[in-house]
């Protein structure tokens, strides 16, 4: 096949056409952004394994919800990013009910079956189902060996390949073959006491649960549509209780997750919602199955929410992760990866590159506020103009000599290459004498502003009128001084200036001399000279009338055209609050991002004099630190992680106990003080609730721990501050981040005083 750089444009294929992810069974791992939203990637693996580890815990586990804000944002791409990364260690069941079906746990069995039986594996004539199959039956084929029902010349051997992949055993061209080929000989001596050693683990009715043996051995054995109708059947008997036989057998080779997507049909519909949600909660009850249900905002807000009783909402959202949309580092990386995958050559993928921009697409964007399907689409389109330019434009016509034509009376004639002096036409005057005046003065108030400070030396400095200044070399300046203090006052001097006196110019004068680079020195001045430049902005600020120069003896001219600095703490307050404007709909509709409120609490605590600052790594978890504050005989362990990460709040209560214990030992008083404090909002509510009564925190520590409630406000301020801080750190503003801290910490009074509180 050709690359797709060889092939003519009108046959090349958009590489980011495919926009839309049908099933978690197609997704392709090589394909997929590492960084998009593998947060939630790792709290849901994570969030299995954990509950996998205490399986057998009686009252079942809690439904893990998974929603986006809109469709596009990846829900059934993540999904098949968990399958892809646990798929050897559990049984993915994907399901989509359809509006024919009546809600209930047959629908269940049927659609997720089916889902199954279309999912194709790498191996010739294998589906997901009959490779489910043929784990349950070579899993009952091992206890037979395991508890010596069936002899067997070399046992190890026997068990560990029984206990590796089901198709190498199955399949005819399998590297276990040999097992499978034996099995098939005797399937008919072995189905009875496969059956017994299912009766010993399920629950069920017997003659039901034969059936099923005797359906999945006949579907491992030969796969096909006939021997899958069996098993629908099956599935859809729930007189006989079929579809709980038939999770339950799943469940003896691995766990169990449903995945439960596709729900948009729905809308609008709260008695559908309320009987999906009652049997969804109902299953997450059963053993070893496990039930992610994937939403978007709209469908739970008109379906479920607030529809469902309150209890029944509690539970839903008790384990709940919501998806963001992507950036432009991971945007930038799907495009290069589709283009990549199409066979695009190196030189073109530059050059599109370029065109699209992604910097520049993203820019003046809320943070999360585009899908991966926007973006793709977006790219979509500009491969499309991309490559017209590509393609070769037509011959141009050959261009005719224009006969000249003779002029008329009372026509303007044509603008030539060549216009004598004598020929340039005179200005044409569309108003009035009076009109014209003023418009150009109302232009005059619209021109550019000058810099309020200048950009290099050389450049002569602006007076406040508006009018320019020789330079300080110049012997003029000397002669202009005695001029603007001895010399009366002329009208052109005393001339309102509307460009001065604009307050949008004045904000923009000082933004800009943030972004000057002659600001860092301008800030440096002695004490004399803050003075002069205090006055002048004093007079400035008056729209003073004289004319203000520089004496040639005195500073350089950009030391004395400093803005004042409370021009700078109002351009700093300004981009504050736009800042957390900006952020509000980020705290609104994301979880709360602990790693921004790390880098604002590590900021704090090296630059805040009476606090020591300190991190530690924390034992086993490489890359991983607890950051401590100490102050006034108080010791405060911050934990910034989701509350879901079990293994993160246990490492980090024994790192607390430790600590405590040491403080305890060199005590004056023998009363240490230490707290741990985390912070959550609503959306961590419940979570935090399920933390709190779990056994990660030791009853000696529960005292300390103090959950600090953030309101959506007071997160948006938070997230302000630490995108300024980082502004500032990257040269985007011209002001260091101490600066910053000390002219906006008032800001964050509210969070400082609720930190440190010792009760």
């Amino acid at each position: 096949m050709s690359p797709a750089s060889e092939l003519p444009v009108a046959e090349r294929v958009n590489p980011f056409a495919e926009d839309v992810c049908v099933g978690p069974f197609c997704v392709d791992e090589n394909r997929s952004v590492p960084g998009l939203n593998a947060d939630i990637l790792g709290q849901l693996t994570a969030t299995i394994d954990e509950r996998q580890s205490s399986a057998g815990r009686a009252g079942g586990q809690p439904l893990l919800l998974l929603t986006a804000p809109r469709a596009g944002y990846g829900k059934t791409h993540l999904l098949g990013r968990l399958a892809a990364a646990a798929g050897g260690q559990v049984v993915l069941v994907p399901l989509a009910f359809r509006l024919e079906d009546e809600i209930g746990i047959s629908a269940v069995a049927v659609r997720g079956l089916e889902s199954m039986a279309r999912a194709e594996t790498s191996r010739e004539g294998w589906t997901k189902l009959r490779e489910a199959c043929a784990g349950v039956c070579a899993m009952l084929v091992r206890r037979l060996i395991e508890t010596d029902v069936l002899p067997c010349a070399n046992k190890e051997q026997a068990l560990r390949v029984l206990g590796g992949d089901p198709v190498e055993v199955f399949d005819e061209k399998g590297s276990a073959r040999l097992i499978g080929e034996w099995v098939r000989r005797f399937d008919t001596q072995l189905r009875k006491p496969m059956t017994e050693q299912a009766m010993k683990r399920v629950p069920a009715i017997p003659a039901a649960l034969e059936a099923w043996v005797d359906a999945m051995l006949n579907h491992a054995l030969d796969g096909g549509m006939s021997k899958m109708a069996v098993l629908r059947t099956l599935a859809a008997d729930e007189a006989n209780e079929g579809p709980v036989t038939w999770l339950r057998l799943l469940g003896l080779w691995r766990p169990v997750v449903l995945l439960v997507d596709h729900l948009d049909a729905y809308y609008r519909n709260p008695e559908a919602g309320l009987r999906i949600a009652s049997l969804l909660l109902d299953m997450s009850e059963m053993d070893g199955v496990h039930v992610v249900l994937s939403l978007n905002q709209d469908v739970w807000q008109a379906t479920f929410g607030h529809h469902l009783p309150s209890a029944m909402e509690d539970r839903l959202t008790a384990s709940q992760m919501l998806l963001r949309g992507i950036g432009e580092s991971e945007a930038a990386t799907l495009l290069r990866m589709r283009l990549q995958h199409a066979g695009v050559k190196n030189d073109e993928l530059r050059e599109f590159e370029a065109f699209v921009d992604v910097k520049r697409y993203f820019l003046g964007r809320p943070l999360g506020s585009v899908s991966a399907r926007t973006f793709l689409r977006h790219a979509a389109k500009q491969w499309d103009f991309f490559q017209q330019t590509l393609a070769s434009p037509p011959p141009a016509a050959p261009i005719e000599p224009v006969k000249a034509e003779p002029e008329e009376p009372g026509v303007l004639p044509l603008m030539t290459d060549m216009v004598t002096e004598n020929e340039t036409p005179a200005e044409i005057a569309i108003f009035d004498t009076g009109t014209t005046a003023d418009v150009k003065r109302m232009a005059e108030g619209l021109a550019e502003p000058e810099p309020a400070l200048p950009q290099q030396l050389e450049k002569p400095l602006m007076a406040v009128n508006g009018t320019h200044l020789p330079p300080p070399s110049s012997p003029v300046v000397e002669k202009t001084a005695i001029q603007a203090v001895n010399e009366p006052k002329t009208q052109a001097q005393t001339q309102f200036s509307p460009s001065s006196a604009s307050a949008f110019e004045n904000l923009r004068e000082m933004l800009g001399k943030l972004r000057q680079p002659n600001a860092s020195a301008a800030a440096s001045l002695e004490g004399s000279t803050h003075a002069v430049a205090t006055k002048l902005a004093s007079v400035m600020s008056a729209a003073a009338p004289a004319t203000i120069v520089a004496p040639a003896a005195a500073a350089p001219p950009a030391a004395v055209m400093v803005a004042a600095p409370d021009a700078e703490r109002d351009a700093l307050l300004g981009r504050y609050e736009a800042l957390r404007m900006q952020m509000s709909a980020e705290a609104v509709s994301l979880p709360l991002d602990y790693t921004k409120l790390a880098e604002l609490i590590r900021l704090a605590g090296r630059r805040f004099p009476l606090v020591r600052f300190s991190e530690h790594e924390l034992p086993g978890m490489t890359g991983r630190f607890a950051m401590c504050w100490s102050l006034q005989g108080l010791e405060i362990v911050f934990g910034l992680a989701n509350f879901a990460d079990g293994s993160y709040w246990r490492t980090l209560a024994g790192f607390a106990a430790g600590r405590l214990a040491e403080l305890s030992a060199h005590a004056v008083d023998g009363t240490p003080k230490l707290k741990i404090a985390t912070f959550k909002t609503e959306r961590e509510q419940q979570s935090w609730a399920i933390l709190q009564h779990s056994t990660s925190f030791p009853e000696v520590l529960r005292a300390h721990v103090d959950a600090i409630h953030l309101d959506t406000a007071s997160v948006a301020s938070l997230y302000a501050m630490q995108r300024i801080i980082k502004e500032s750190e990257s040269g985007a503003l011209q002001a260091t981040p101490a600066q910053v801290m000390s002219v906006l910490a008032r800001e964050l009074d509210f969070f400082w005083k609720r930190v440190t509180r010792a009760g």
